[in-house]
């Protein structure tokens, strides 16, 4: 048998490496019109970021190595330009000598793969606008983006399409120090998902200092001495040095139309599930044929390495006499984006809909891994499946931990015909640092679940909401960040007190932050009788993703740019030191307090390596170290947080400014309270603002006096003789700062407790905790003797560690300070 395979990089050499391994006697002939064969397409952008450095890593196989190892002749720069079906001949024209010859087949390979689509706009054709096809495509791209790099204005990127390759190339350009802009005709990035998981996709970007400018397309193209300007169609404009054109892909099929293939419904090769054209001994494999979609009806083009290397195999298998079939595509896929991992599989909602398919979905937001340890965030897991049997259709997910893994287990899961209730049952690895007992794969299977099974009822962003009472089960302080206009908050720990008087009939919709309280709400409410409750699917998480409605994208690019106040230090290697400081789970101000105590305790030159959860933390840090006069030397993105380095700068400032003429750092700022409330809630607030100037590296002194006394006091304070008024007061009082309650929605102590559980949860210390900070981080705590005198309050009966005091001593420090806060 003598086998021609005409193209030699996905398909085509998966297909003629199989029919070696199958048949030693075959005579196989590999024709590639470029300049490579079996390179590594999908590693095109990372060389062009320097993430993979050595070109030649990309280059899997040469016809050389392919000789030796299969005994396949594989012939480069050689073109197919026709095919005779009837007589089983190929004419090949040899692109470097122009020369053109017959070969004779026994079957044929067409593995000619899809070309880069070219929009018809003017100027498209300009130097300097590329596409990302091959190693040629890509040695361009870096050859114009290393020259740009090397200018006064640096590399100015401008990329068209935000599918997978344009993500990529623009992350890629970005890592590299360029100004990236990415132009999208459609409302947002990543088309195989929906809107709520690219909306994360496109803060990270954003995040990251990439301009996204969705919904509008470039309409021209013109030359600007060296550089392009493209015209949007919007009207703005923008000046790059590069533009890569990542629009999407279509189907070589010219040579498939001369031989005198069939093609499907949307334009590409049709073949049977063996691989067969509808022409006899003529095979397709990879990008240029369609194939049967695991959920959507019909056949469709979805041009994926895997799919395409399968292919090649079955085709090879058939061509040997296997019977092997392809049986359809799912279309799993995955990116990366900065430190962001966006992966889905199945059809998506829009597909779902315009395909006239029935479906329900989920959204879940657990973390990666075991909360308690180290590293892990939240992702945002949406499944879709039947209403009616669970069976799955699709599923999408972004997070910063563990994210292609789950899709890869829904993946397989929806390959083999699986449901939500083989999502519950399914046993999977467990240990902190790599996911939890409950898998995030579990928790959606329970959730979906549960809604087949009538325990949940969803609603989703755009259901009406008319003449429903609309819910938000969160916290207060959750609530008065962000909330549904006409919506009410009723915390849970509240609801059962609260709802007795509700109507029983009218229609309830609950939310919370990601959907696990509303869904305890839901169930509370369905016990008491209420028959028409839903929840929010995904909370408020997945609400705002949907929406828009979100926080302001930090940009840490911005953020690292700005110039430190003092001149940096730099000492040699063995006079230092490295600390890496762990912050994950803290919330603010704990980083900046850690970050703070730890840089007292190092020297000039030392080093601290701080990862932080809270992304607040990219704007904090930075302020931090230009108040405190230490250097900033790197700030990036880590998973939902932050990674940041600085470098103790300390007595040496004053040499380095000197040096340079530059002013002395001023001297320390200062911060006076009086603390007259000794409310839970008020108190947190004044020790958070008093730790967080004591991490900036103010000095901070609290009067305390009348109610405020109280969270001063000890509980273990020793027992004393006391006059009956002094012992009434002290009954009436509490007991010290563990003791406050809230100055709203007490309830009986029932929101106090509350707020400590949430408090706890979110990482956040204890009044008694913070209080012990401020201590310990130098703040002067000093008590009212007048008002001490009036309640009966000894020395004796307050914590160790507090100063005492008149209006006197209050009005001397706040003549030293420079703000001077009532609380």
């Amino acid at each position: 048998m003598k086998l021609v395979v005409v193209g030699g990089v996905a398909a085509g050499m998966s297909l003629a490496a199989r029919v070696r391994r199958l048949d030693e006697d075959a005579e196989i002939l590999v024709l590639e019109r470029g300049h490579h064969v079996s390179f590594a397409n999908c590693g095109l952008p990372y060389h062009v970021g320097e993430v993979i450095k050595d070109r030649d890593r990309l280059v899997l196989q040469t016809p050389q190595s392919l000789a030796q190892s299969l005994n396949l002749d594989v012939r480069l720069r050689h073109e197919v330009i026709d095919v005779d079906a009837g007589s089983r001949n190929v004419t090949v024209r040899d692109l470097d000598s122009g020369r053109e010859f017959i070969e004779h087949y026994d079957e044929l390979a067409l593995c000619v793969g899809a070309s880069a689509i070219i929009p018809p706009i003017p100027g498209v054709d300009l130097p300097g606008i590329h596409v990302l096809r091959s190693l040629s495509d890509m040695d361009q791209i870096k050859q114009r983006a290393d020259k740009a790099l090397t200018s006064p204005h640096g590399l100015r990127a401008l990329v068209v399409g935000a599918g997978f390759i344009g993500l990529e190339a623009a992350e890629n350009l970005r890592e590299r120090g360029s100004d990236v802009h990415v132009v999208e005709m459609a409302p947002q990035i990543l088309p195989p998902v929906d809107r709520e998981i690219a909306a994360d996709a496109e803060r990270t970007m954003r995040s990251h200092g990439i301009k996204l400018h969705l919904g509008t397309a470039a309409t021209a193209f013109d030359a600007d001495g060296p550089a392009i300007t493209a015209t949007l169609d919007d009207g703005s404009r923008i000046t790059a040095d590069l533009v890569v054109l990542a629009i999407g892909v279509r189907p070589l099929t010219e040579l498939a139309v001369a031989a005198g293939v069939e093609l499907g419904a949307r334009g590409g090769v049709k073949v049977d599930n063996h691989q067969r054209t509808t022409i006899e001994h003529i095979w397709a494999a990879g990008d240029v044929v369609e194939s049967p979609h695991t959920v959507l009806p019909g056949h469709h083009l979805v041009p994926l390495a895997g799919p395409a290397n399968r292919q090649g195999r079955v085709a090879a298998e058939n061509i040997c006499g296997r019977e092997t079939s392809y049986d359809s595509t799912q279309g799993t896929s995955v990116v990366k984006l900065f430190t962001m991992t966006v992966a889905a599989t199945g059809a998506n909602s829009r597909q779902l809909q315009a395909a006239g398919i029935d479906f329900s979905m989920v959204h879940v937001h657990p973390t990666g891994h075991a909360g308690y340890y180290p590293g892990t965030s939240p992702m945002h897991l949406k499944v879709l499946f039947s209403p009616d049997d669970g069976r799955l259709l699709g599923a999408q997910c972004a997070g910063f931990d563990g994210v292609e893994k789950r899709i890869d287990v829904i993946a397989t899961a929806l390959r083999m015909g699986g449901s939500v209730f083989d999502l519950e049952k399914l046993e999977l690895s467990y240990a902190p640092p790599y996911g939890s007992a409950k898998d995030p794969v579990n928790m959606a299977g329970f959730l979906a679940s549960n809604t087949i099974l009538g325990d949940a009822r969803l609603w989703y962003p755009g259901d009406s909401l008319e003449g429903c009472r609309v819910i938000d089960v969160r916290e207060p302080t959750e609530f008065d960040v962000w909330h549904l206009d006409g919506s009410e908050n009723v915390p849970l720990g509240t609801l059962r007190e609260a709802l007795t008087d509700w109507d029983r009939e009218q229609p309830v919709r609950l939310l919370c932050a990601v959907g696990f309280r509303s869904y305890l709400a839901h169930r509370i409410l369905v016990q008491r009788g209420f028959t028409d409750i839903a929840f929010l699917s995904g909370g408020s998480a997945t609400y705002r993703a949907w929406t828009g409605d979100q926080p302001d994208v930090v940009d840490l690019s911005a953020i690292i740019s700005q110039e430190p106040l003092i001149a940096p230090f730099t000492a040699a290697p063995t006079e230092t030191q490295t600390v890496d400081l762990d912050c994950t789970g803290l919330a603010c101000p704990g980083p900046i307090m850690r970050l703070s105590e730890t840089m007292k305790g190092l020297r000039p030159g030392d080093e601290i390596v701080a990862t932080v959860s809270d992304m607040g933390f990219a704007a904090d840090g930075p302020a931090w170290a230009r108040r405190n006069g230490h250097e900033l030397v790197s700030l990036e993105q880590s998973g939902a947080g932050v990674r940041a380095v600085f470098r103790h700068s300390g007595a040496v400032v004053a040499q380095a400014a000197a040096a340079s003429a530059a002013p002395a750092p001023s001297a320390k700022a200062k911060n006076s309270f009086v603390v007259f409330s000794g409310d839970m809630d008020k108190m947190i607030a004044a020790f958070i603002i008093a730790n967080g100037a004591l991490a900036l590296g103010n000095d901070v002194s609290m009067f305390f006096t009348f109610w405020g006394l109280n969270a001063l006091r000890d509980p273990k304070a020793p027992k004393r003789d006391m006059k009956p008024m002094d012992k009434m007061f002290k009954a009436m009082m509490p007991s010290g700062a563990d003791a406050l309650t809230l100055s709203q929605m007490n309830m009986g102590g029932a929101g106090t407790a509350m707020i400590k559980n949430v408090m706890k949860q979110h990482n956040v210390p204890s009044v008694p905790e913070l209080i012990q900070s401020a201590i310990d981080g130098g703040a002067r705590l000093i008590a009212c003797t007048m008002t001490m005198d009036l309640l009966g309050i000894d020395k004796a009966d307050l914590m160790p560690g507090v100063d005492f005091g008149g209006v006197a001593t209050f009005l001397d420090e706040a003549g030293d300070s420079q703000t001077t806060l009532f609380i």
